[in-house]
């Protein structure tokens, strides 16, 4: 089954606001790197804008450069297509899946969340899941998934203020070689959606803009370009 599922390739580890420090990234990066040990397995919880999903992007990525097999479902994506998307993915390495909350309460798809834990959870298997809040809150009517989401390692991923989001536009910017000021930064804030995902998209275009205009972004560009 084809499913709606890309990796954006700029939402990596070294790209995390975070930083490649972070407590986030090095535990994942261990997970992967200790795969042959044992059975390994991370729930990451916050709300919009807190990162979770670029972490999701980021694992996969750098499990696909260790040379594993990796999917990432995105609930918000692939419920309409059922459970039987996860069918068969216990033969991957590793496995992500972002967004559980979606299916909390809904009894086939809690069903079958348990029963692939239950087969997945094999030495040099991998799992990260990610919701938007800890497991106990979820509304969980199937114990046994509740339980098994609460096993493993833990992190509540605090949401991005707007400070956040300008550093992080400015970060992100300058790993493209793209030179954004922290007033542009800001401007794009005040003026856009606080979205970090559509805020990154207005990036790319900026990106593009300059290149074709050979202009360096100023607010009076970024003005004509996104004709605000």
């Amino acid at each position: 089954m084809a499913l709606p599922v890309t990796l954006p390739d700029d939402e990596t580890f070294e790209s995390y606001f975070g930083g490649a420090q972070s407590l986030e990234v090095n535990h994942l990066k261990a997970s992967l790197s200790n795969l042959v040990k044992d059975f390994q397995y991370t729930y990451l919880c916050g709300l919009a804008d807190s990162g979770k999903s670029h972490l999701l992007y980021a694992t996969c990525i750098h499990a696909q450069e260790m040379g594993l097999s990796t999917i990432l479902l995105s609930l918000r994506e692939v419920i309409d297509f059922g459970p039987a998307v996860l069918d068969g993915l216990e033969s991957l390495d590793v496995v992500c899946i972002d967004d559980v909350h979606l299916v909390a309460g809904i009894e086939h798809w809690e069903k079958a969340l348990f029963n692939f834990f239950n087969r997945f959870n094999e030495p040099n298997k991998c799992l990260v899941v990610t919701a938007d809040l800890l497991p106990n809150m979820l509304n969980i009517n199937l114990p046994d998934l509740e339980s098994r989401l609460a096993w493993g390692t833990t992190f509540q991923i605090r949401s991005m203020s707007d400070d956040d989001k300008a550093e992080a536009l400015v970060k992100r910017a300058n790993m493209r070689g793209l030179e954004l000021s922290d007033e542009c930064a800001r401007f794009l804030l005040t003026r856009l959606s606080r979205d970090m995902r559509a805020l990154l998209d207005v990036l790319d275009k900026l990106d593009h803009a300059s290149m074709a205009a050979q202009r360096k972004l100023t607010i009076p560009f970024i003005k004509t370009t996104l004709r605000l």
